[in-house]
């Protein structure tokens, strides 16, 4: 695990070299750029808060994907998991449940249900009727799509208005606040943290991990070894299902207060690049995470101060990212630690 770790340490470093030699290219200055982004995302406790709730909800769309690509399967569909996790938030949000003190942990509980029915129908569309992932993730994202604007502007619109802006605002008893009057996400943070010690324990330690590593690695073998890899498709979608609906209630309980069409904000997606980044690895979804998190959120600053074109962060971001994957399919990371091995080696 620590090799992998300073695999990726080498290869972000690189990769932030290769981002400031864009920039450079492009001639704005790197220090002013990365300092303008810093501070915008972690120049005060408020910016600080929002970097690290975006954060967590990007890493638990990375955590959910990490464990189907460990399974060998691409999970598209992530980002429909999330809405219906904020549908599944909405429905206790508009019920008397949500003005108790326990509502946020009802939605929580709901919003991994909602989340974990859309993976086991991704699983049961692959699994049952050979529809290969990809496709399928796709069509369920239009469904989960298309069934919010029916809520918002139907069922579930404002008392007396169909629109597009979403449903009432829940009430505040259900929304997931920091402590007091802190914006700090505390608990978005604690749940993001026992998602990943579950992960890790269940791939790392249990028999139903590897068992699904080996579905993902080699489904004829596993399946020679009596692994049924069917029934772990199945337990790997349900379980990426039930994450991805934890980060669609987490949106729609302490970012919008409301469901909002396109609630998910594209963080599926994204989730899939820092999966495919992080290699599986759990830590370094966390880090990843949070880079691009602090882009995202400090890129404001960019437009104010700088006068740059909104679209900048969005450069750096595929810049970041380019030059992860190049690194990564040339190994030059691993040329690197076997240098810094062998260095350590002779002075030993």
């Amino acid at each position: 695990m620590y090799k992998i770790i300073l695999q990726n340490s080498i290869a972000t470093f690189l990769s932030v070299i290769s981002v400031t030699i864009v920039l450079l290219i492009l001639q704005v200055m790197p220090f002013e750029i990365y300092g303008n982004l810093f501070d915008g995302s972690f120049g005060s406790l408020d910016k600080i808060s929002r970097t690290l709730l975006i954060a967590t909800i990007m890493a638990l769309a990375g955590f959910a994907l990490v464990v189907t690509f460990s399974t060998g399967l691409w999970n598209i569909g992530i980002e429909g998991q999330m809405l219906f996790g904020a549908i599944g938030a909405t429905f206790i949000a508009r019920t008397f449940l949500a003005e108790y003190f326990f509502a946020p942990i009802i939605i929580i509980i709901f919003g991994t249900l909602f989340g974990s029915f859309l993976g086991l129908l991704s699983a049961i569309l692959k699994t049952r009727f050979n529809v290969h992932e990809i496709f399928g993730g796709l069509g369920i994202n239009f469904v989960a799509s298309g069934l919010i604007v029916y809520l918002v502007i139907g069922p579930w619109k404002r008392e007396g208005i169909a629109s597009t802006g979403g449903t009432d605002l829940f009430p505040k008893s259900s929304w997931i606040n920091g402590i007091g009057d802190s914006n700090f996400p505390i608990y978005p943070i604690i749940i993001a943290i026992i998602v990943f010690i579950t992960l890790f324990i269940l791939l790392s330690r249990t028999s139903l991990g590897l068992k699904l590593i080996a579905t993902g690695t080699n489904k004829d073998a596993a399946d020679k070894f009596k692994i049924d890899s069917v029934k772990h498709i199945l337990y790997a979608f349900i379980i990426a299902g039930a994450i991805g609906g934890i980060a669609g209630a987490i949106q729609a309980a302490s970012i919008h207060h409301k469901l909002v069409p396109n609630i998910a904000g594209g963080y599926g997606f994204l989730g899939i690049l820092i999966a495919l980044i992080a290699g599986r690895n759990l830590f370094t979804v966390v880090v990843i995470s949070i880079i691009f998190a602090s882009i995202m959120v400090g890129g404001v600053q960019l437009q104010l101060r700088l006068g740059l074109d909104s679209s900048f962060p969005y450069i750096i971001e595929s810049v970041f990212v380019m030059s992860w994957l190049i690194i990564k399919a040339s190994k030059i990371d691993s040329k690197l630690l076997m240098l810094l091995v062998n260095k350590e080696t002779d002075f030993g």
